[in-house]
């Protein structure tokens, strides 16, 4: 069986881990070290299983811990493209050990298979992961604006989808975030919102997709509420009412998911 628990998803931090017998791949190291260390306890997964950090662009929310978390770990592996590296070195957050991949060409980390792929948000070369394991898919796109040709297209029929679902138009309009901000949120570079998201589904829910993640969610500008109505009609349209959704909480970590 593969393991998926979301460790927080959100503006303060974000942080996937996926574990397989006792070797676990981190999605983002988005916590201080301190925090990843006590997430990683609370889901019952040992420190000392992590063999790897996948970094999807080098925004603060997805990189404050990884590298005290890979010194911490032996100078364990963080895996990005090269201008996300090259960005990390520059502003000195850059794990010490960095494996550079290539946006489109999957590599192999233990027995996870990794598809690092280019996604719409205002970083330099920001990615979302396929990631196969024992012949299962798991996709994960959030932190993008607009989804294009490409997110639908990897994220296909995976057996679990990781997607942004950040923001109601409305509440977002309504609002206290300036006009820049609230611009700059709903720009192609930004953040995906619940309509956005679920107007997605008919295109990446498959015959073989059990559970969708919503995540990234605004503290002020969303609420769970929302999220389910929006989803749930969506599902409901297009006859797939039997996924399991679930919405990735800030300052929790969801409840592990085995596939």
């Amino acid at each position: 069986m593969v393991e998926i628990t979301i460790l927080g998803s959100g503006s303060s931090g974000n942080s996937i881990a996926i574990k397989h017998d006792d070797n676990v791949l981190l999605i983002d190291a988005g916590f201080s070290g301190v925090e990843m260390a006590r997430r990683l306890e609370r889901a019952a997964i040992d420190v000392s299983m992590v063999t790897a950090i996948l970094i999807s662009h080098e925004h603060d929310d997805h990189i404050q811990g990884a590298r005290i978390l890979a010194k911490r770990l032996g100078n364990i592996s963080a895996y990005a493209n090269s201008l996300t590296t090259e960005r990390l070195r520059m502003v000195k957050k850059a794990p010490e050990t960095m494996n550079i991949f290539a946006n489109g060409s999957p590599f192999s980390i233990g027995s996870f298979s990794v598809d690092a792929f280019s996604v719409c948000h205002d970083a330099v070369d920001p990615v979302g992961f396929i990631i196969r394991c024992e012949n299962k898919k798991i996709g994960i796109a959030t932190d993008l604006g607009h989804a294009g040709k490409m997110v639908p297209l990897k994220l296909r029929d995976s057996h679990l989808i990781v997607l942004e679902s950040n923001h109601d138009g409305e509440l977002l309009k309504q609002s206290n975030r300036p006009p820049h901000l609230q611009h700059r949120i709903r720009g192609r570079r930004g953040h995906l919102s619940n309509d956005s998201a679920a107007e997605l589904l008919p295109e990446l829910i498959g015959p073989l997709t059990k559970y969708l993640i919503l995540a990234h969610i605004s503290d002020d500008c969303n609420n769970n509420d929302l999220i389910k109505k929006v989803m749930g009609s969506k599902l409901k349209d297009i006859g797939r009412e039997d996924v399991n959704v679930i919405i990735a909480q800030q300052h929790e970590i969801s409840k592990t998911v085995l596939i």
